[in-house]
């Protein structure tokens, strides 16, 4: 490991540096662009070194630097560059260019113009690298980069709705990012515990579902987001630069719906079958199937991927639950979140309208056997405590509140 290694020197345009798998699916393409011009820096980040491979001059795309984001298309086809100038009426600019992953070559810019009043804004692109998400402070855009004419097919999916977090800081639109569960997320341009969320952005129009401020964070986000490429994009197939021929390598997510389960292949390097084991006796061939189980349960879930050069299994063990939330019981309510669990700390919320003088939480597995137990500070009839369960493994667990041997209170926890 070496540091402080100088790649390149110039007054570089803040924020812009973004990067692409090379062709043979290993490497990576990182571009970044001068300042107010038409000069893009194109480095090669191999095994072995890091260094500008090239610089390339664009003479008649606009070289007007201000807020926005650079992106690559997640199969790597496109560099698209959004620039918001930060002047009210000003005009705003998408930058879009075909990129060589085996060259590091930009090429056929075309430049969109448009002027609404923005302020800031950002991009992001679907992960089927079709429809290209425009952020602009009050609106969301849609384009479609498979269209001939990629202007004309504009379509506002989203206008901000006026939600406020008092007393002033408003969820208006900023930066976005492709995240690994196939949604793209946004920030607002206040410091705010929300994000913006396209629920399905490989969908056209309003079907993309734009749902605002829907996603509520733990803490207070000052406009923030992620920077990731797409660490997923494979070799390309035909290049002459594909000279790795890499194995498959298996990976998965999933969300639950009470007894319904619908998983997410999310394995890289070309990928041409699968196969997932729910551990109930059924399978399925699909990369992103929706499963019912029978009962309740702990179920370990395997998925094997393969391509003409190997085959790959990730198994990881599941939760099937009816009720995973507590709900309050007579003149007690207690919530634990998450739910499910998947750190190492959850928070036990409790609210009495009897005296509980000596509480404690117990939870036990699914055979019954005690695994925690932890005392209850109530004051003021209510409870906050921290519930330590990083020595938990996955599966379902049965929690209880007693006072002196008496159950005041049951319900469920997942711990993933």
């Amino acid at each position: 490991m070496k540091k402080n290694i100088e790649i390149a020197q110039d007054i570089l345009q803040e924020g812009r540096i973004t990067a692409t798998k090379h062709a043979n699916g290993r490497d990576w393409w990182i571009i970044t662009k001068r300042r107010n011009s038409g000069r893009f820096y194109n480095i090669l980040l191999d095994a072995d070194n890091v260094q500008v491979k090239d610089i390339q001059e664009f003479e008649n795309i606009s070289a007007y630097s201000g807020i926005g984001q650079s992106i690559f298309a997640p199969d790597g086809s496109k560099y698209v560059s959004s620039t918001i100038r930060g002047n009210v009426g000003s005009d705003c600019y998408i930058d879009i260019y075909d990129f060589d992953r085996c060259t590091g070559t930009l090429f056929n810019p075309i430049q969109i113009t448009y002027a609404d009043s923005a302020w800031s804004g950002g991009c992001a692109i679907s992960p089927n690298s079709r429809f290209l998400y425009v952020s602009s402070y009050r609106y969301i855009y849609q384009y479609d980069l498979w269209a001939e004419n990629i202007e004309a097919t504009k379509d506002t999916v989203a206008i901000y709705d006026g939600f406020i977090i008092p007393p002033i800081f408003a969820t208006r639109f900023f930066l976005a990012q492709l995240a690994p569960d196939g949604k793209i997320y946004i920030s607002a341009t206040n410091s705010v515990p929300y994000l913006h969320v396209i629920n399905h952005p490989d969908l056209p129009g309003d079907s993309c579902d734009v749902c605002q401020h829907c996603v509520q964070l733990p803490t207070w986000n000052a406009f923030s987001m992620p920077n990731f490429p797409n660490y997923r994009l494979h070799h390309l197939e035909g290049s002459p630069c594909d000279t790795l021929r890499q194995p498959p390598t298996a990976a998965w997510s999933y969300e639950a719906q009470a007894l319904e389960l619908a998983f997410q292949d999310s394995s890289y390097h070309d990928i041409r079958a699968w196969h997932w084991d729910f551990g109930d006796g059924a399978t399925d061939t699909v990369p992103y199937p929706v499963h019912t189980y029978v009962a309740e349960g702990v179920y370990n879930v395997c998925l094997s991927v393969s391509n003409p050069r190997g085959e790959d299994t990730l198994c990881r063990s599941v939760a099937a639950v009816t009720t995973a939330v507590a709900e309050p019981e007579g003149n007690i309510s207690v919530s634990i979140s998450p739910n499910p669990i998947t750190g190492f700390v959850a928070l036990l919320q409790l609210e009495t309208l009897v005296k509980l003088s000596a509480p404690q939480i117990i939870v036990r597995d699914a055979l019954g056997r005690e695994v925690l137990r932890e005392r209850l500070r109530v004051v003021d009839g209510k409870v906050s405590h921290e519930l330590k369960v990083g020595h938990l493994a996955a599966g379902v667990y049965f929690c209880s509140v007693e006072e002196v041997g008496s159950v005041v209170w049951q319900g469920k926890i997942i711990k993933q």
